[in-house]
């Protein structure tokens, strides 16, 4: 394991990804390449690229997956990193990847905690060691930003914070959203474990993470409903077949706030959480139209 070739995709951010390159720079182990996605109709990105000196691949096709795709094809190295425009890395990033990777050949995706800031003020997050799981009910539970003292296996990595093998990494295609098409890591992470491979979630890998404001209905503090729609089925189709069946269950009675069942729905009331209510016919639709599809396997870029 010799090389890592870091991937930033970017869009209208300049002063974000201006910062993140700075950070990408400035390795103990240098990347063997920094390669920007940007779109083709984004300027001010593709210079603030130039300017810093690291390559820029040009994307015509809108969301992340299309500029994470344009930038594993023009890698050649034996892992490719993620990250995101609004995203900082310590100066051990490359030199604690290679090592993660070097220590065991069945790991083929590494990853840790982002530390979310707002402006200067780091976030309150409460630790956790329970990180990157899906539950036998098909309920994921992140928190990848708030584990601590862990070195685990998990099921998926976030992907503001993911390297994987060049060689092993498949990028799905069909799951839906023009721009952060949510949940994509669950289905890398899902084919992986089907081949075999292991995913590896440590806190030694940390990257600062401003979370800047999104493009299009996928807001963060207020998804349209085409938004809720898209992730509850993005999610539904990217877990395992076996699994899809007890997810619907499962959002149906119980649910969560992303997609709030009858028994969380009951909960709002009494709390008086209305907001849930806006989140339950798009997101029950959203897992319903996917779990229709399940016997239509979700395709992967270059199979």
């Amino acid at each position: 394991m010799t090389s890592v070739d870091l991937i930033i995709p970017s869009f209208q951010r300049p002063n974000d990804l201006a910062r993140s390159l700075r950070s990408a720079l400035d390795q103990s182990i240098a990347f063997s390449r920094i390669i920007v996605a940007a779109r083709a109709d984004d300027t001010a990105t593709r210079e603030v690229a130039a300017s810093h000196g690291v390559d820029c691949v040009v994307v015509n096709t809108p969301g992340v997956l299309a500029a994470m795709a344009a930038g594993v094809a023009s890698s050649s190295a034996d892992v490719v990193a993620f990250t995101d425009d609004d995203a900082e890395l310590s100066s051990a990033h490359c030199e604690r990847l290679l090592a993660c990777f070097a220590s065991d050949p069945t790991i083929a995706g590494v990853g840790g905690p982002d530390a979310l800031v707002d402006g200067d003020t780091p976030r309150h997050a409460v630790p956790t060691r329970k990180v990157g799981q899906l539950t036998w009910w098909g309920r994921l539970i992140g928190n990848h930003h708030r584990g601590s003292d862990v070195t685990r296996e998990v099921a998926v990595l976030k992907g503001v914070n993911a390297a994987y093998r060049r060689e092993l990494l498949r990028l799905p295609d069909g799951l839906r959203g023009a721009g952060a098409q949510p949940h994509f890591e669950v289905a890398i992470g899902t084919d992986l474990s089907s081949r075999g491979y292991r995913l590896l979630y440590t806190s030694d890998i940390v990257v600062t993470h401003r979370p800047a404001p999104r493009r299009g209905d996928d807001d963060r503090a207020t998804p349209t409903h085409s938004a809720l729609y898209d992730s509850a089925y993005n999610l539904e189709r990217a877990i395992p077949r076996p699994v899809m069946t007890r997810r619907l269950i499962y959002v149906t009675v119980v649910g969560d706030r992303n997609v709030p069942g009858l028994a969380r729905l009951l909960i709002a009331t009494v709390r008086g959480e209305w907001s849930l209510w806006r989140r339950a016919r798009p997101s029950w639709r959203g897992t319903y139209d996917a779990w229709r599809e399940r016997r239509r396997p979700l395709t992967y870029l270059g199979q």
